[in-house]
């Protein structure tokens, strides 16, 4: 398998690990301009890590549900929110997390995300 990985067949998977990733785990970027940047910006969700806690918003999820239309990926989350038995706390409602966004809709139910991808064909 680590021959596969490093595509020259001479590398061995801890060789790898080292040249993709630096000690902590953390991926080494190719593009060395991203570094500089001060923040992440997530555009086509309408989040940015400086705008955002996103640790604290999406630290816990476990699952990614990706589909369809805004309304139906609305309605799986409510689905989901019966069948795990998550309560949103009185006065609240779901409401989509990137709703600044014009391409996704964004649902998070305790660790579960329910994500629409509208693309124009």
């Amino acid at each position: 398998m680590d021959n596969q990985l490093s595509g020259n067949g001479k590398g061995s998977e801890d060789e790898l690990f080292q040249e993709l990733r630096y000690p902590d785990g953390s991926v080494k970027l190719r593009n060395p301009n991203i570094e500089l940047m001060d923040q992440d910006i997530l555009y086509h969700l309408a989040l940015g890590s400086e705008s955002h806690d996103l640790v604290e918003m999406f630290g816990d999820v476990k699952f990614v549900c990706m589909g369809g239309t805004p309304k139906r990926m609305e309605d799986f989350a409510h689905y989901i929110m019966q069948e795990i038995g998550y309560k949103i706390p009185t006065g609240t409602k779901l409401m989509d997390i990137s709703q600044y966004s014009y391409r996704y809709c964004l649902y998070k139910v305790g660790p579960v995300l329910s994500v629409s991808v509208s693309f124009d064909i």
